[in-house]
């Protein structure tokens, strides 16, 4: 602001002079107009010849000056407005009050869109792995950094870098024989916080987390019966928990045919999925894979599943 005031005085004299400059323009051009009308009025009416001439020169003389007047008003509409005192010393009080600035009520998005490019001169984003954390620096004007923490949306509870430490408490509050209420308040009075826009827990979102995880209520007996499942089988969530996945993502890669899986009949029919030691590997690949342009399909090699045939001919 304190260069920005012997600016706009510099500004301001060069606009007197360019003022006084358009004056004299103008006011040529109107003497040229009238000099060109007395002489006109002055001829002789008899001296045809040169009355017709001195008559075009009084016209050339008036389109001169309506043209000199057309584009004085052009270069007026031009010019931005001049501030005033009261206007100046408004902007030299905010300018002292950035925060009061940015969240008057007055205040556009736009508005501040221009404090921030006047402000800042780089913003790096750091998105750490695949998590919800995110590392800012910002390089204000002047050369001055500063790094901040911050949190972005992810879509699954796996993305929180809280979750294993989430699990744990949950866990722990089962213990003490809380319900999902409870649970819900106490992880909100703690920070904990669910994954996407939402901003606090709810006794159906614990509910709804323990159960696609299958620690939530009590197992069929056939489910837990020894001699159900053969060797490198696992049900769906069981899987799902191993490889740190959404459930929902891993029926999708059975429904295309990424993971080999059979019904069990005696389980009413629900989904083993087998999976050695190699299997488990690649669908860990799988889930680590991040597509990029221009190839947006996963490669075969990670969504190929072997046979049981082949796992078990090793």
């Amino acid at each position: 602001m304190e260069l920005s005031i012997p600016a706009e005085h510099a500004f301001r004299a060069g606009r007197r002079q360019l003022e006084t400059h358009w004056q004299q323009r103008l006011e040529r051009a109107h003497s040229g107009a009238e000099r060109a009308a007395r002489q006109y009025h002055a001829v002789e009416p008899e001296n045809r010849l040169v009355g017709r001439a001195l008559e075009r020169q009084w016209e050339e003389a008036l389109r001169h000056e309506q043209h000199e007047q057309e584009a004085y008003a052009r270069f007026c509409r031009e010019q931005p407005t001049e501030l005033t005192l009261r206007e100046r010393d408004t902007i030299r009080r905010l300018a002292q009050d950035l925060p009061g600035l940015w969240a008057a009520p007055e205040t556009t998005a736009q508005d501040r869109q221009e404090i921030v490019r006047v402000l800042l001169e780089q913003v790096t984003v750091d998105v750490q792995g695949d998590s919800e954390q995110v590392d800012v620096t910002l390089r204000w004007a002047g050369g001055v950094q500063s790094q901040h923490r911050v949190s972005r949306p992810v879509a699954c509870y796996e993305q929180l870098a809280t979750y294993p430490r989430l699990l744990a408490r949950i866990e722990q509050l089962r213990r003490d024989t809380m319900s999902f209420e409870q649970i819900a308040e106490h992880l909100n009075r703690e920070a904990f916080y669910p994954p996407k826009r939402t901003d606090q827990f709810n006794g159906g979102m614990i509910a709804r987390l323990l159960s696609r995880r299958g620690l939530h209520g009590p197992r069929p007996r056939t489910m837990v019966k020894v001699g159900v499942l053969e060797p490198h089988e696992y049900w769906l969530s069981d899987l799902a928990r191993e490889l740190t996945l959404p459930r929902s993502t891993l029926y999708k890669w059975q429904r295309l045919g990424w993971v080999y899986s059979r019904k069990v009949a005696e389980a009413l029919g629900r989904l083993a999925l087998w999976a050695d030691d190699e299997e488990l590997k690649r669908l860990r690949q799988l889930r680590l894979y991040k597509r990029q342009w221009p190839e947006p399909r996963y490669p075969a090699t990670l969504t190929t599943p072997k046979t049981r045939e082949e796992g078990e001919s090793r």
